[in-house]
């Protein structure tokens, strides 16, 4: 097949989704078919491909958007190619995977991570007023009635592209991001003490895992009074936060809260698969991801989870047995008692089995598949055309 990918920035180290196409894509060529990538911005040394440059106005953000769906739909259309790809960034594509979810869900629901009123306002009518913002709803919307399948990377996100846009459930598949099942291994358990020993932490320590570059919309400060109220029943629970992102408002509140020594930061690292192993549980109490890897990860390496329903993963998560999924990430009270529950060194362990065992069906081989008959379908149906 010649297949054409369509995507603002094509580089495996700017996020999740963009690490998630660029596997994708490898395993498409290493499969035979011929890759064609549609990008403004492209990673260092990104090779295998056939590249092509698709020009964009620079700014503002909203011309930037629109001039790159309409730049790449023309640069995409002027090929025949067998199948094309668009995640939410092009004008059209037969195939579209909304990485993101839909922009409009998440437009309301990570407004609920500002608790201040005032706040809260200041934001709304920012996003309301922002040409960037409908920039980047008019090329979503655009794409979802001319696809011939769409690809949910959730159940949830299938639930809200049905909600929202009214498309048929027929034409919808849901394919799980797919996990790295051989890096992300309990085996690396074997790191746990010289993991903790950075931190200065003992191997009797409950710790709590936090994974985000976004401390607000992932709701740590919520974590983090959870983490409170958990210290008045357990004193060796600790919390050790992960990624790259303002540490300063979050140090204030553990301090105001009585739980600052509790409390560490990372920042960002480069061997994140050693942290999940040497943890005891992921809390990620996130008030939107249309399919957290962060969470697939912590499975894959044998971690039990906590997270919210208004995350993806959650959704493949059965309660009390891989984890918890929390109703309301501000229910802070709710959030203790999971962690209390789970802190159980019996209940930790048949946890920490049914996690891997529940990874071990969201591998990457087994997404990257799915994908393939899809877009073989798409193939054979237009080749009856």
């Amino acid at each position: 097949m010649r297949i054409a990918l369509g995507i603002r920035d094509f580089s495996p180290h700017k996020g999740g989704a963009e690490r998630f196409l660029f596997e994708l894509m490898k395993f498409l060529v290493q499969e035979g078919h011929e890759v064609h990538i549609f990008a403004h911005r492209f990673g260092q040394d990104i090779k295998g491909f056939n590249l092509h440059k698709v020009s964009a106005v620079p700014f503002p953000k909203s011309l930037h958007i629109l001039s790159f769906a309409l730049n790449c739909h023309r640069g995409m259309k002027r090929d025949n190619f067998d199948v094309t790809i668009g995640v939410g960034n092009t004008w059209r594509a037969d195939l579209l995977q909304p990485h993101g979810g839909v922009h409009w869900c998440w437009f309301w629901r990570s407004l609920r991570a500002y608790d201040n009123p005032w706040i809260w306002g200041l934001k709304f009518l920012g996003r309301i007023f922002s040409p960037k913002q409908w920039a980047e709803g008019i090329v979503e919307d655009a794409p979802y009635k001319k696809a011939k399948k769409i690809v949910a990377i959730s159940e949830m996100v299938k639930r809200d592209i049905i909600d929202h846009y009214g498309i048929p459930e027929g034409k919808i598949d849901v394919i799980y991001n797919g996990v790295d099942t051989e890096r992300f291994h309990p085996r690396n358990r074997r790191h746990r003490k010289e993991v903790r020993k950075r931190y200065g932490l003992g191997p009797e320590d409950l710790l709590l895992l936090f994974v985000s570059h976004n401390f607000r919309l992932k709701g740590l400060r919520y974590l983090i009074q959870a983490l409170a109220i958990v210290k008045k029943k357990k004193e060796d629970v600790k919390l050790l936060v992960v990624g790259r992102d303002r540490d300063d408002p979050y140090l204030r509140l553990a301090k105001k809260i009585g739980c600052e020594g509790e409390i560490f930061f990372a920042g960002g690292v480069p061997d994140l698969e050693r942290y999940y192993p040497s943890a005891d549980m992921l809390v990620h109490p996130t008030f939107y991801d249309a399919c957290s890897l962060v969470v697939l990860e912590a499975l894959a390496s044998g971690l039990p989870v906590i997270t919210t329903r208004y995350n993806g993963a959650g959704w493949i998560i059965s309660e009390g047995k891989e984890g918890f999924v929390l109703e309301d990430p501000q229910d802070v009270e709710n959030m203790a008692e999971k962690i209390l529950a789970l802190s159980n060194p019996s209940k930790l362990k048949e946890a920490s089995i049914a996690a891997r065992r529940l990874a071990q069906r969201y591998s990457q081989q087994k997404c990257y598949e799915e994908m393939l008959r899809v877009l073989q379908e798409i193939e054979g149906r237009e080749a009856k055309c």
